[in-house]
């Protein structure tokens, strides 16, 4: 009987701690352990984020992506594998994700780590974003991890997400060494391709900045200062690449250095004034509608309104000296070595402020880009849906000059180099995007990421674009050669929905 009763007392509490941790898990999912259930078929995540600190060795972050069959059929043992070097699963980007009674996605859980390598502690903030439920059979279709790394008071990461529906720029591995040098590197998603495209190859470095960068400037030190819109951060960055982000906590638009140094960024309606360290010396509100900033060899700094066509000219403090009045949806601002003031716009004509104060309106519309050189400019014209999108020299007096060239790109930036080179970055008609060097009668070809940016040339004649989503790509040499004349329009895969140009400010600037 003893028996009997013992048997039934170990049943009784055996199903009591059942009973307990179904209803803790049901309450409480959040404390569910995120590690991986190799014994489990029914775990349909396809994609994965490891973590590894080596308090001697290195941080790492390393994402697995899940989609083709055969990567299906080998993901228990590949994170078995993992898990036994040493890594930590921290699960899917799902896991991350909550939702409403609707099942709607209304914020992230973060996960918070901390690694210690030699005398430096790095802080690790990751959380989540939910897919886009229709993209073209791409990779967006899932959700994906982002994370941000600080060290101290220094964000050495800002917010960048592991996944990327270009499959040419998805993350796999973020690594931080023992020197503190960190390390992207990307894969294809599709192929499941080991191979690592390192960021330092031949002539050419891609460094990793915040997300969305949308202006870039050098300042006379050579150093060079880019806007990250949608990471509310400016970053800097030296000639040794190493980069230094400072979050300003407003999204900034456009950005310019003055003669000694100072850093000039747009935001809305009004100017910031930082120093070389990033702190914030100033405030100044002008126009609800600024949208470029040009500081000329006096020091004086120039912005537009958008809204309503006005320039201004402010001294080195941020007080208006005068005001001029240009078109509406002013878009770009030069000056040539004469000190004559040239202005595209998005409705308007390209005007010219002359250095006596006389203003003139050229018949050229639609100029989306400009350079000055000497006392003429570089202007690009046209849309590439039609093949109509031409580089084009014009002189003083609105008269285009010889020198023209058809281009294969929509541009999104333009400069000149020392040697009278011209550079030009762009989008192709078919999504990706190129940097164009034109000098004499050749043409030099660069690739460059999904939406490419503005660029510009440094002091030392380096050239620094903007590249993709989150990277700025410098180029000191030169890529394969290929003459004018070989290039050749086609538009029989062209996608007639694809935005070319996109410029932040302006949304009905898309396809321009």
């Amino acid at each position: 009987m003893r028996k009997y009763w013992l048997k039934i007392l170990v049943i009784v509490a055996s199903f009591i701690v059942i009973v307990t941790i179904f209803l803790i898990n049901f309450k409480h999912p959040e404390i569910l352990s995120k590690s991986f259930n190799s014994s489990s078929s029914s775990d349909n995540s396809n994609s994965y984020l490891f973590y590894k600190c080596e308090p001697e060795g290195k941080l790492e972050l390393k994402n697995l992506y899940f989609y083709t069959q055969s990567a299906q059929n080998s993901k228990v043992s590949t994170i078995e594998a993992l898990q036994q070097a040493g890594y930590k699963n921290l699960g899917g980007p799902d896991e991350l994700l909550i939702r409403n009674s609707n099942g709607f996605v209304t914020s992230t859980k973060l996960l918070n780590l901390s690694c210690k390598i030699n005398d430096s502690t790095y802080k690790i903030t990751i959380g989540s974003i939910a897919g886009n439920p229709n993209p073209m059979g791409q990779c967006g279709a899932f959700s994906s991890h982002w994370v941000a790394i600080e060290k101290g008071d220094s964000t050495i990461l800002p917010k960048t997400i592991l996944q990327s529906c270009n499959s040419e720029s998805a993350i796999s591995d973020i690594i931080i060494n023992s020197n503190g040098k960190i390390q992207i590197h990307k894969t294809n998603p599709y192929s499941q391709s080991e191979s690592k495209k390192s960021a330092d190859v031949n002539k050419e470095r891609t460094i990793y900045v915040g997300q969305a960068p949308n202006a870039i400037t050098t300042d006379k030190f050579g150093n060079i200062w880019v806007t990250n819109y949608q990471s509310q951060s400016i970053s800097k960055i030296n000639q040794e690449g190493n980069v230094t982000n400072f979050n300003i906590k407003v999204d900034p638009i456009g950005i310019a250095a003055d003669n000694y140094g100072n850093i000039f960024v747009i935001n809305n309606n009004s100017l910031i004034k930082l120093n070389q360290e990033g702190k914030i010396l100033g405030t100044h509100e002008i126009a609800d509608g600024m949208n470029y900033i040009f500081i000329d060899p006096k020091n004086n700094i120039w912005v537009d309104d958008w809204k309503s066509g006005k320039i201004f000219k402010l001294n080195e403090n941020g007080s208006i000296i005068n005001t001029y009045q240009a078109s509406r949806g002013v878009y770009q601002i030069t000056m040539d070595k004469v000190n004559n003031l040239w202005v595209t716009s998005s409705y308007g004509p390209l005007t010219i402020l002359y250095s006596d104060g006389y203003i003139k309106e050229c018949p050229q519309y639609g100029v989306n880009n400009i350079i000055s050189d000497n006392n003429t400019a570089w202007i690009t014209t046209g849309k590439l849906l039609d093949n109509s999108v031409m580089l084009e020299h014009i002189n003083l007096n609105c008269k285009i000059l010889d020198q023209s060239y058809k281009l294969d790109i929509q541009p999104t930036g333009i400069a000149i180099d020392s040697m009278g080179n011209i550079w030009i970055s762009g989008n192709k008609k078919y999504g990706g995007g190129l940097l164009e060097e034109i000098a004499k009668e050749e043409k030099h070809v660069y690739p460059l990421g999904k939406f490419p940016g503005p660029l510009v040339v440094d002091k030392y004649n380096n050239i620094w674009v903007i590249s993709g989503q989150n990277t700025i790509t410098e180029f000191y040499g030169s890529s394969e050669t290929t003459q004018m004349n070989s290039s050749q329009n086609s538009s029989s895969n062209l996608n007639p929905h694809l935005p070319i140009a996109v410029h932040h400010t302006f949304p009905e600037n898309i396809g321009k």
